[in-house]
């Protein structure tokens, strides 16, 4: 009887270990606003992009930037980017790239969905076509514009338009809120892409109108 107690709190322990090793915080991702960034000049321009370097990077607890208080994030600061596109993002994909020794760490990449996002409404992850993670934030409504154009940019110093609810929310303006608690946990390294897809602009009316005419002027000679 006592061997089978001691067996048994054996395997009770082991499973609490499991359970407090695995992973209960995945690296997670979302938008925040931001200010003093890098200028991107186009959806698709390269220098949207960031890494993680365990051991190297620097990071601040999540929760400086309304995040989980006392997880480590990737500091704001180096993930702050602004849209000088002209055009309006719809969406923004963020591609990960894992480093480590076997290709992957067995890390799971998921929007960080305690925090607000002021510039898309929904969010998803997964696994794209060339075996990457990936996690993107879609969809506007009213109160969710995407992240918007700037009006102009003099080297890194750019205008464009603010939130009329929040003044100092910069809607041009944005950083990627990094949440690496497990990556830094389990000593993994990982680098983001990011992209941004943009709406299909609408004819213009005068456009509109011509093609109509032509259209009329066609039934009328038939």
């Amino acid at each position: 009887m006592n061997i089978s107690r001691s067996c048994l709190a054996l395997i009770v322990l082991g499973l609490t270990a499991s359970i407090s090793m695995a992973d209960s915080v995945d690296p997670r991702f979302m938008p925040i606003g931001g200010g003093g960034s890098i200028v991107l000049t186009s959806p698709t321009d390269p220098a949207f992009t960031f890494s993680y370097l365990f051991g190297t990077t620097p990071t601040v607890d999540c929760g400086g930037s309304g995040g989980p208080s006392g997880d480590q994030c990737i500091n704001p600061l180096a993930t702050e980017f602004v849209n000088n596109s002209h055009v309006t993002w719809t969406a923004v994909t963020l591609e990960i790239t894992e480093h480590s020794p076997s290709g992957t760490s067995g890390l799971t990449f998921s929007p960080l969905d305690s925090v607000s996002d002021p510039y898309f409404v929904n969010a998803e992850s997964g696994i794209l076509e060339d075996g990457n993670p990936f996690v993107r934030f879609f969809g506007t409504d009213a109160t969710h514009p995407g992240i918007l154009p700037a009006f102009g940019c003099d080297g890194d110093t750019c205008s464009g338009p603010t939130s009329g609810e929040d003044p100092v929310l910069l809607l041009y303006d944005f950083s990627i809120l990094s949440d690496v608690q497990d990556a830094q946990f389990q000593g993994a390294s990982f680098t983001v892409q990011g992209s941004a897809t943009t709406a299909v602009p609408e004819p213009p009316a005068a456009l509109l109108a011509l093609g109509g005419g032509l259209l009329l002027l066609i039934f009328k000679r038939s």
